[in-house]
């Protein structure tokens, strides 16, 4: 089946400003450059991350398909800091839940932003969910579901935290009942924190699989209700506590993910230096 997208360029001025940005409409997005730039074949690339996005995450977010989402991308790193969106310094990309608006910015790493963007408009289409009863899902929840999306949107068969999943030793991993108490901004260490994002991803990878889907959103929306993690496993999963959650992720792991053939021991996660995105 040929899809036909529906692409749009005109030179428009940010509603938040007299900045030029460069227009490119899709079918579901539209897309802002700053400046007169533009990356190649990206709208084509874009409606590939929607149908990823739609197909996993539209039981949460069902407006998507009806609603555009606006995707701000500035040029470089210096004038996405000191745009009107006035994102932290720290952040590589900033979601907008009222104006259903993500801002990111283009970085010299060519194969960051497509990761980037999905990470934060997962954390758009997710968190919207919650946002109907003025809630925030748990972070472990949100920064585990944002990095499974981003690492489904790589188009190799291993994305970069699964190879990190497959390839860490198991000595990484807090104890669950420490892990689903700990505070992040608790976290100072720099391998600490990408430790902690890891076992996030892993966790909702276990629980989010493929034949799994219906499962995971009753999951998330007993969470949603107010019931505690413990009993919103044992309605879906039909897992009893935390000590017997963490013994079936540790067998699950063992079997299925861990690498047990002695190549890649010289794989080591590259830890990033601070929590790289945030929402509003």
């Amino acid at each position: 089946m040929i899809r036909i997208f529906l692409i749009l360029m005109i030179t428009v001025f940010s509603p938040l400003s007299a900045q030029n940005w460069q227009r490119v409409e899709t079918k579901h997005f539209d897309i802002y450059f700053e400046g007169k730039w533009e990356i190649p074949s990206f709208s084509m690339e874009m409606e590939r991350i929607y149908n990823l996005m739609n197909l996993n995450l539209s039981y949460f977010a069902p407006w998507m398909s009806k609603e555009k989402t606006s995707i701000y991308i500035y040029s470089r790193y210096d004038t996405y800091i000191k745009g009107e969106f006035k994102p932290p310094e720290w952040s590589k990309g900033l979601a907008l839940f009222e104006k259903k608006t993500i801002v990111v910015y283009n970085s010299d790493k060519q194969d960051s932003l497509i990761p980037t963007i999905t990470h934060e408009l997962t954390h758009l289409y997710f968190e919207s969910y919650f946002r109907q009863k003025s809630k925030k899902p748990p972070l472990w929840l949100n920064e585990g579901l944002a990095v499974y999306m981003e690492d489904l949107s790589s188009k190799s068969n291993e994305g970069e935290w699964y190879r990190a999943l497959k390839y860490s030793p198991k000595k990484v991993y807090m104890k669950f009942d420490v892990f689903f108490d700990t505070e992040l901004n608790s976290l100072k260490d720099d391998k600490d924190i990408a430790n902690w994002y890891l076992e996030a991803y892993g966790i909702v990878k276990y629980l989010y699989s493929p034949s799994r889907k219906i499962i995971f959103y009753r999951f998330c929306s007993d969470i949603l209700k107010g019931k505690k993690l413990e009993k919103a496993l044992w309605n879906n999963y039909r897992i009893n506590n935390l000590k017997s959650f963490e013994k079936k992720w540790f067998y699950w792991l063992d079997s299925e993910i861990i690498n047990h053939d002695g190549k890649n021991d010289s794989f080591e996660f590259k830890p990033f230096k601070t929590i790289e995105f945030t929402t509003h």
